[in-house]
C-alpha cells in the first residue's frame, strides 16, 4: 500500500515512496508468493560471497604476475649475458687466429717469390 501521508512527504521523498511502491506492484505482479525476491536477495548473497574475496585477492595475484614477469626478465637478460659473453669471447678469439693465418700465407708467399731466381732459370 502507499503511505498514507504521501501528499504531505516532500517531493523527493514522495517520488521514492512512489518508486518504492511501483516496484512492488510490478514484483507481486511477477511472483505473488515472493519466490522472485527470494531467488534475488539469494544471488544478491551469493554475489557479495563472491565478490568480497574476489576484490580482496585479484590485486594481489595482479602484484605476483607482474613480479613474476620482472624475475622472468631479469632471469632472461642475465642467462643471455652469460651466453653471449662466451661466445663474443671465441668469436674474437677465432678472428684474431683467422687473421694471423691469413698474414703468416701472405708472408709464405713473399718468401716463396723472394726464393725465386730473379732470372728465370
Amino acid at each position: 500500500m502507499v503511505d498514507h501521508e504521501l501528499p504531505h512527504l516532500t517531493g523527493i521523498e514522495r517520488s521514492a515512496e512512489v518508486l518504492r511502491f511501483m516496484i512492488s506492484r510490478l514484483e507481486y505482479a511477477l511472483s505473488p508468493l515472493g519466490n522472485l525476491r527470494e531467488f534475488i536477495k539469494l544471488n544478491f548473497r551469493l554475489s557479495i560471497c563472491i565478490a568480497i574475496p574476489v576484490l580482496m585477492v585479484a590485486p594481489l595475484v595482479t602484484m605476483a604476475i607482474t613480479q613474476f614477469k620482472a624475475w622472468i626478465a631479469l632471469l632472461t637478460d642475465t642467462f643471455s649475458s652469460f651466453v653471449l659473453f662466451p661466445l663474443s669471447v671465441v668469436l674474437s678469439i677465432l678472428l684474431v687466429c683467422g687473421m694471423i693465418y691469413i698474414g703468416r700465407s701472405i708472408l709464405e708467399m713473399r718468401m716463396r717469390t723472394q726464393r725465386r731466381d730473379p732470372y728465370g732459370y
